[in-house]
């Protein structure tokens, strides 16, 4: 009986012993399942998803079933003017917007950097309009720009200046989106440059000083290369994040006037939501990731080869 006893005993500890091991040997991979078991949940399954409706038309009556159409919605969008309205929209943002936001971006980054480096609490206010929500930026734009009682039209009133309607003016209004967009992700480019900045070496500005260079020439020379890793993540994730372009445009304009700023976020909600035709929104919205990622491959290799 006892060298059962122990015969079991030593059967369940070596086990135990076998059992620790195997834990030891796959501990990382056993804390990481469940983080990548949501990522796949929430990237896997909603990409597949939105691929197979993309095939399909899509009756807004739950009980008609899906119809298979193969590569017909991603033939549609060749033909649909709104599509290239929208498409043409966002490009033209992306490039204002993202051109003017870095332009400020980094200016005042060397601006703080090099004459107001102790004032922090400048800093910190320039950073307030990245941290509110794009509601209510969007939402305190839209009161700036009110034509009757907008603060913007009361100054152009004082000032003597032909009141505007601007975010109503099909000339104005894609300069009105652009600008509440600059005002809010400035601060975004801002606080990238000058942590790039915070980080270069001193050395070669003190080589190049002793060698007489102008700042002009070593700002050309020098940090900008050396800047360069942090410029080409800063504007990556600015186009990105501007080809997404929804907040600002729903509430400011709609989209009006005219389609003056219908940008391609926009005009796949109203084709999945207004329109009720869902396969064609998910057809669009795989092609604004598809640009997303040739853009990002593409800008990412030039910066490597630049290297």
């Amino acid at each position: 009986m006892l060298k059962s006893a122990n015969a079991t005993l030593t059967g369940q500890v070596g086990l135990g012993g076998e059992l620790e091991r195997w834990a030891e040997r796959h501990l990382r991979i056993l804390m990481l399942a469940p983080t990548v078991l949501i990522l796949l949940g929430l990237t896997i399954f909603p990409s597949v998803y939105m691929f197979y409706a993309a095939v399909h038309k899509i009756s807004p009556n739950p009980d008609v079933p899906w119809d298979f159409i193969g590569p017909g919605n991603f033939v549609r969008l060749l033909s649909d003017p709104q599509f290239h309205v929208a498409l043409w929209n966002t490009a033209v943002f992306t490039v204002l917007a993202v051109s003017a936001e870095f332009l400020l971006g980094l200016g005042l980054a060397l601006l703080l950097d090099k004459y107001i480096r102790r004032l922090t609490f400048l800093k910190t206010i320039l950073m307030i309009p990245m941290m509110l929500p794009p509601i209510a930026v969007a939402i305190t734009w839209k009161l700036i720009y009110e034509p009757q009682f907008g603060v913007l039209n009361e100054i152009m009133f004082r000032l003597g200046l032909p009141l505007q309607a601007w975010a109503g003016d099909a000339s104005l209004a894609m300069f009105s989106i652009i600008v509440a967009d600059v005002w809010q992700w400035t601060p975004f480019i801002f606080l990238l440059m000058l942590a790039g900045l915070a980080s270069l070496p001193v050395e070669p500005y003190e080589a190049a000083a002793l060698d007489g260079a102008s700042s002009w020439r070593q700002f050309w020379d020098l940090t900008l290369p050396f800047l360069k890793p942090v410029i080409g993540i800063a504007l990556l994730l600015r186009v990105m994040d501007a080809l997404r372009l929804f907040d600002l445009v729903f509430i400011l304009t709609g989209g009006g006037p005219a389609d003056r700023t219908k940008v391609l976020s926009l005009y796949i909600y109203q084709v999945a939501y207004r329109f009720a035709d869902p396969g064609y929104a998910a057809a669009m919205s795989l092609f604004v990731l598809f640009v997303t990622i040739v853009l990002s491959t593409w800008f990412m290799q030039r910066m490597r080869l630049a290297d």
